[in-house]
Formats: structure tokens, C-alpha cells, sequence
């Protein structure tokens, strides 16, 4: 897929983007129809198109390779934590500051956006690289990353209920029962088909409503909101990329998939779990803002890398 189709692809995803803004500024779509929507994808959506791409996929990955992405999943990880204790060091965050900064540096939009931009550049089959990185990310995200996301005003306290969720849920089902010889009748996979064909442009209108609700004049006063932006979207995935280049050519579309998404634009869920745990709300949000919008223009270059 050459640089036209895949900015095409992601213009596409950004006008669903912009037409979510305008409902939300329109009124069309409010901050509880937000909360509901946003229900609706991760809990019945995506876990079906999860299910989906696993089922359809049968025979593609042996357990050798499953583990080793896990692995590899799990490096990738490691690596965002290293750069993150890097951006904080060079710029020389605030200290109120550090552990919203760590949480946006380690913690990308690997599920609203990251999957559908996953099967518009590598297809359905990519899915299942997405699937297991994004089980870590769910172990990671519930129990680190609260503590980084809630560290400024000292409110957090892990629950081990939080890893109890049911994209995580959803996601370990699929990797058993793709080692299985489990079926579902046709209507049953067809209905999960529909229901996770679903999830792209909810997933692209939410991100549009999250970004009109936020207050505009407080999205212009931090410069170092910049230069994060930028080492997001460009300097973090050219790092995943060059590590992840000597390892084995066979394993060409596994390295595509984890360089893509470490591409992507800050977790959406830095602004919820920045309210529930007292952080600091406007920074991430700020995050999400820039990224979000400039991760437009940076993915595909970022795609053509992996062709």
C-alpha cells in the first residue's frame, strides 16, 4: 500500500473524526451519549471484532509465535518506559507533572484508533498482533499506569478489580478458543462481524465529541506540550522501529503491526482515568488534542516504513 492509500485511509478516519466534533458542538451528541457510546465499544464491539479476527484467522499463528509476540509485546513496553524516563529528564517535567507525562509517553490509543488503523493498512489478519499487545497494555495500564496517571495528588490505591474488565476479558477468550477447534455457527460469526464492523466510526465519533468538549484556550499554554507531541508520534515509534528491524524477516508483519501502533496518538483513556484518580485532567487532555490530530499527518509515514 503506497503513502496516497494510507493518507486516504486515515483522511478517511479523520472526517468521521470531524464529524463527531460537530455533533458534540451541535449538541447532537452530549457527554452522557459520550459515556454510553463509549460503553458500547468496549464492551460489545470491540470484544466482538476481537473475537472476530481471531476466529477468522485460525492456523495463522502457531503457540511459538504467540508467545514470542507476547514477548515482544512486552519489550516494547520496556522500551516506552525507558523513553519516557528520557523525555522527562531532557525536558525536565515539573514534578506534578511527570506521571501524566509518563502515562501519554507509555500508553498509546492502541484500541480506538489502533485497530481500525491496523486493518486499513495490514488488514484483519494484523489483528491478532494487535490482540496480544493490547492484553499488556490492559495489564499495564490497570496497574502502573493508574499509579503514574493519579501519582500527583498521592489518591491511588491499586484495586486488583480494575484488571477485571472485558476488553481484557475478551481478548484472553479469543487467544484460547484460537487454539481450539470451538465453532460458532454462521449467523452467530456474522452477527459478530456487523457488531465489530461497528466499532470504526463510533470509535473515530467519540474521539471527535472528547476533543470538542475540551476548552480551547487552555489547549495553547504549555510549549512542552509540543515537543511531546513530536516525541509521540515521530521519535517513540523510529525507536520501536529500529530495534525491532533486525528480528526475522518471517515476523515481518508482527514488527509492522507493534511499530504502527506504537505510533499512535495518546490513550483516550488518560482523560478518564486522569478525573477518576485525580490527576492532572487538562494536561492529558492536551495530549490527546495533538496528538490525535497530528497523528493524521504521522502515521503514514510511519506505514510506509513498514512496507
Amino acid at each position: 500500500m503506497d503513502f496516497y492509500s494510507i493518507a486516504g485511509r486515515m483522511l478517511s478516519l479523520f472526517f468521521i473524526m470531524v464529524i463527531g466534533y460537530v455533533m458534540r458542538k451541535a449538541k447532537v451528541i452530549d457527554e452522557e451519549a459520550n459515556v454510553r457510546y463509549t460503553k458500547l465499544v468496549l464492551n460489545i464491539t470491540v470484544p466482538a471484532q476481537v473475537l472476530t479476527a481471531f476466529l477468522t484467522n485460525r492456523g495463522i499463528m502457531g503457540t511459538g509465535e504467540l508467545v514470542f509476540n507476547f514477548a515482544l509485546s512486552v519489550a516494547v513496553f520496556a522500551v516506552y518506559g525507558i523513553l519516557a524516563v528520557l523525555f522527562l529528564t531532557l525536558t525536565k517535567v515539573p514534578k506534578e507533572q511527570r506521571g501524566t507525562y509518563a502515562f501519554m509517553t507509555m500508553f498509546s490509543n492502541v484500541g480506538f484508533m489502533g485497530y481500525p488503523v491496523i486493518t486499513a493498512v495490514f488488514g484483519s489478519r494484523a489483528m491478532i498482533y494487535a490482540v496480544i499487545l493490547n492484553v499488556v497494555f490492559n495489564l499495564v495500564v490497570y496497574s502502573a499506569g493508574i499509579a503514574m496517571i493519579g501519582g500527583r495528588s498521592g489518591s491511588f490505591r491499586f484495586r486488583p478489580g480494575v484488571l477485571l474488565n472485558i476488553p481484557l476479558g475478551a481478548s484472553l477468550i479469543s487467544i484460547l478458543l484460537y487454539f481450539t477447534e470451538i465453532t460458532f455457527p454462521a449467523p452467530v460469526m456474522e452477527s459478530l462481524n456487523y457488531l465489530g464492523n461497528v466499532t470504526t466510526p463510533v470509535a473515530m465519533l467519540i474521539l471527535g465529541s472528547t476533543i470538542a468538549s475540551m476548552p480551547v484556550k487552555e489547549l495553547f499554554d504549555d510549549w512542552r506540550i509540543y515537543l511531546f507531541t513530536a516525541f509521540r508520534l515521530l521519535v517513540i515509534p523510529f525507536v520501536i522501529y529500529l530495534l525491532l528491524k533486525p528480528v526475522h524477516p518471517a515476523a515481518d508483519l508482527m514488527k509492522g503491526t507493534l511499530i504502527i501502533l506504537s505510533a499512535m496518538p495518546v490513550a483516550t483513556n488518560s482523560t478518564m482515568l486522569a478525573i477518576e484518580y485525580k490527576g492532572d485532567v487538562h494536561l492529558a487532555s492536551k495530549g490527546v488534542f495533538f496528538s490525535t490530530i497530528l497523528s493524521v499527518l504521522t502515521i503514514p509515514f510511519m506505514a510506509m516504513l513498514c512496507q
